[in-house]
């Protein structure tokens, strides 16, 4: 199984994203910085477009315990375009 979003689980602060996730009976919250949110128009419209990216990267860095201080998964611009 794989981190999914909960569906009506995602929320816009300011310039980031915050979504719930879950596998199984684990629920993950996973943040998305400004630098790492989609650009152009309608932002929500533009996250739900990239859902499976954002989740693929979440689940990756989750199952290789990649959690914040906060135990959040943090995915950053350096996740999205990684050099």
């Amino acid at each position: 199984m794989s981190l999914v979003t909960v569906p009506g689980k995602i929320r816009l602060y300011g310039g980031h994203a915050v979504l719930i996730m879950t596998e199984g009976n684990l629920h993950q919250a996973v943040c998305i910085t400004d630098d790492a949110m989609p650009g152009g128009g309608d932002v929500m419209q533009g996250l739900l477009q990239s859902l499976h990216l954002y989740e693929s990267i979440a689940d990756r860095k989750f199952a290789e315990g990649e959690l914040a201080y906060d135990g959040r998964v943090w995915i950053t611009s350096s996740d999205i375009n990684p050099h």
